[in-house]
Parts: structure tokens; C-alpha cells; sequence
């Protein structure tokens, strides 16, 4: 799936709504859909490169910014935020205990898209219905004629709820499954 994909089917509920505009309000869903719910956690390979310097930088995907490191690991063992390291602008990384004797370290990290640029395709399409309501969210608010005030609110709330979804997915490391938890019996 691409951004012109759902530009498509889009372009159907907000007649004479210039293209751009549309796609800037999608790629505004992106954005904000990865800033406030994790969508877009990239966890293979190195997050940190030049660990062992006092210019470690976090390593993130063409196209992409950082947000935040979700888990760092050196040598197997999670480092803790604040206590081990703590994130120094966007990409830098600063050790606070020890630096590590190693040039790269493993872990998760979120990210957004970069201004004009849009999350791999296979986000666009899992969260496709997510980016659809974001955009028409703000769509619906524009003075034209296809202003509706009231749905832009419903379509406001269902962005939320799928900015909560993604949260509880990233939580859970991206699987699904039960949450249910047995308890221990009472002796």
C-alpha cells in the first residue's frame, strides 16, 4: 500500500479537496499516529552506533526521525533510562554510568516519518483505517463544503482509540494474543 492508495480512497469523501492537501493531512496522521502511539518501532539491528565514543548516535532508517529508545541492550543486559544512558536530543545518546567496550548496541527505537516522507508500506497498511480517520479528522474541520464538525469529532476519536491501540501493541512487543492472566490460587 502506498500513500496514493489511500489519498484514492479518500479523495471520495472530501470532493474538490485538492490532492496536497489530502496527502499533507495523511502524512500529519502519520506522524502524530508514531509520535503519540508507537507505531513504528524499528528493532532490527544496532540502535546505537559509536557507543564506545563520546559521540554515540542513534541509528535510525532512511526517511525516518527517532523519538525515543524503547530498549537498549548491552551484552545482554537492558540498560535503564536515566540511570545507564539518557537520550541527548533526537539522536544522541550519552552513557552515564560506564561507556560500553562495544562499537554498536542492539535494541528497539521509535520513530516517525521524516516531513514529507511516509512509514514503510506495511505500516501504511496495518494501519490504514487509523491514517484514514486521522486525515479525516482534520479534513472535516477545513471551511468547505464538506465541513462536518460533529464527524470530524467521531473520526477525532476513533484516531484516538487506534493512537491507544498501537501503544498497547507496542507494549507487547507488536503481538497479539490473549491478555488474560491466571491467577495463583489462594493457600
Amino acid at each position: 500500500m502506498t500513500i496514493n492508495d489511500l489519498v484514492d480512497s479518500l479523495i471520495i469523501e472530501v470532493p474538490g479537496c485538492p490532492l496536497p492537501t489530502i496527502r499533507d493531512m495523511l502524512r500529519w496522521a502519520q506522524r502524530e499516529l508514531c509520535s503519540e502511539g508507537n507505531a513504528w518501532i524499528v528493532s532490527d539491528g544496532p540502535v546505537v552506533v559509536g557507543a564506545n565514543t563520546p559521540f554515540a548516535e542513534v541509528d535510525v532508517p532512511s526517511g525516518a526521525e527517532t523519538l525515543r529508545i524503547v530498549r537498549l541492550l548491552q551484552d545482554g543486559r537492558v540498560l535503564k533510562p536515566g540511570v545507564d544512558y539518557r537520550q541527548t536530543g533526537s539522536n544522541g545518546v550519552e552513557f552515564l554510568r560506564s561507556v560500553p567496550q562495544s562499537v554498536t548496541l542492539l535494541g528497539a527505537v521509535a520513530c516517525r516519518p521524516a516531513y514529507g516522507k511516509d512509514m514503510p508500506a506495511e505500516l501504511l497498511s496495518r494501519w490504514a483505517e487509523a491514517l484514514l480517520d486521522g486525515a479525516r479528522s482534520r479534513l472535516l474541520t477545513l471551511p468547505q463544503p464538506w465541513r462536518d464538525v460533529q464527524l470530524a469529532e467521531h473520526r477525532r476519536r476513533k484516531f484516538l482509540d487506534y493512537q491507544a491501540e498501537a501503544r498497547a501493541l507496542a507494549i507487547d512487543g507488536h503481538q497479539s494474543g490473549s491478555v488474560r492472566m491466571q491467577t495463583r490460587r489462594f493457600t
